[in-house]
């Protein structure tokens, strides 16, 4: 099962697979977003929103690195051994983790990178940019033929979060999916350059995450709702609610693990019930993001 990573401005916390606070992994506090934030079974990247610089935190050391500019997303490859980083100039960085080396330094948009995400099987990242525009980049053609990938451009406000799913089950219906602020929800084919599905949905989303078990997506939104997209079938969504505030973060673990001013809340997704609340969390610690790669006994 995934443990959870909380980060916030009064340090970092290791949550269990239930969302209960299981140890402090830093005092150290950061303001980040929910796409700036990474983690591995062993690590914690967290790309500050003040300052070019990228943050590793473990449980035996913690340092800074300062990079060319400002990073505004960071996602890991499905392995953890390479960070890709977007910054607010549209460029996107690749390092090496093992070495720290910089190995990939592109213009890909000329704006705002807003998010980035690697497919499960390691073979393309998905980026999102400020303006609406996205960018899907084979890998293999990244590194061996600088390629800038294929544009797909459609949403008219700036996108808050993707997911890649060019591997997933729904692969020959959609390859992806998108969110942006004027609260828009879009299905893509990554053979067609326009949306092949577009929805409205009632509240800002903040982010995209999509199930472990790839059946739905979850949209952590302001208002303290988060909405619940089956893949199927859109016209089957629906609501959870209960937070106060903006839900800054959004894991599924044991349970749906959701985060906001009001603390950490625990759901059944399937009665649409919160199932257990921890206050006094989601006020230090706003971001929280899955901590990959590690397996509980």
């Amino acid at each position: 099962m995934r443990d959870v990573i909380a980060v916030g401005d009064n340090g970092i916390l290791l949550l269990d697979s239930s969302g209960r606070v299981e140890r402090e992994i830093s005092k150290d506090g950061f303001k980040c977003t929910p796409n700036s934030v990474a983690a591995t079974s062993d690590l914690v990247c967290v790309a500050t929103s003040d300052k070019a610089k990228i943050a590793f935190i473990s449980e035996s050391q913690n340092y800074r690195v300062s990079v060319p500019e400002l990073i505004t997303t960071i996602t890991f490859s499905r392995c953890g051994d390479v960070l890709y980083g977007g910054s607010n100039t549209g460029r996107l960085y690749v390092w090496q983790i093992r070495t720290g080396t910089l190995v990939k330094n592109k213009q890909i948009f000329f704006n705002t990178i807003t998010d980035a995400k690697v497919d499960f099987e390691n073979t393309t990242i998905l980026l999102a940019a400020q303006n609406g525009d996205l960018v899907l980049i084979r890998l293999v053609e990244l590194f061996l033929e600088d390629s800038k990938g294929v544009m797909y451009m459609g949403h008219s406000a700036t996108i808050k979060g993707i997911a890649n799913l060019m591997q997933g089950p729904y692969q020959r219906v959609f390859s992806f999916v998108s969110v942006s602020r004027d609260k828009n929800i879009r299905f893509w084919h990554h053979t067609k350059r326009t949306a092949v599905q577009s929805h409205l949905i009632e509240h800002e989303p903040l982010a995209l995450v999509p199930s472990i078990t790839a059946s739905r997506l979850y949209l952590p939104c302001d208002m303290g709702y988060i909405a619940v997209v089956p893949y199927g079938n859109f016209t089957d969504m629906f609501y959870l609610s209960g937070h106060v505030g903006a839900v800054t973060g959004c894991v599924e673990a044991d349970n749906l693990v959701t985060c906001a001013l009001d603390g950490i809340r625990i759901w059944d997704v399937d009665a649409r019930l919160c199932i257990s609340h921890y206050s006094g969390i989601g006020e230090h610690n706003g971001v929280i993001v899955p901590c990959l790669y590690r397996t509980q006994n």
